[in-house]
């Protein structure tokens, strides 16, 4: 004799209820589990960052640093230059040198008087 299942609805609806909640279930351990590999990667974001960061700011202070000597460098030289050739020209001219000096300071007293 074969045996007759019914199923009513109560049955359905607890079996319905049921796979919901074990969709569910599963839904919030996938969440969990994404959350847990996103923390993980941001992470390891935050660490490489700094370590390129860091790495491009030492390269790029290097750079500018030979940069700046550069530049003090040439400076120097050009500094070099322009005495030189103030000092060839007051050997070479020396009233005119006397001149431009007391001139100077006249337009300079006349300056701060104001």
């Amino acid at each position: 004799m074969a045996t007759k299942t019914t199923t009513t609805k109560s049955n359905g609806a607890k079996d319905m209820a049921a796979d919901a909640a074990k969709a569910a279930q599963q839904d919030y351990d996938a969440l969990k589990q994404d959350i847990a590999q996103l923390r993980e990667d941001i992470s390891s974001l935050a660490s490489n960052s700094s370590k390129y960061v860091k790495g491009r700011s030492s390269v790029e202070f290097d750079k500018n640093l030979e940069r700046g000597r550069d530049y003090a460098e040439k400076a120097t030289k050009r500094a070099n230059s322009a005495k030189d050739y103030v000092e060839t020209q007051v050997r070479e001219n020396p009233m005119a040198a006397v001149g431009i000096a007391f001139g100077t300071g006249v337009l300079l007293a006349a300056l701060r008087r104001k």
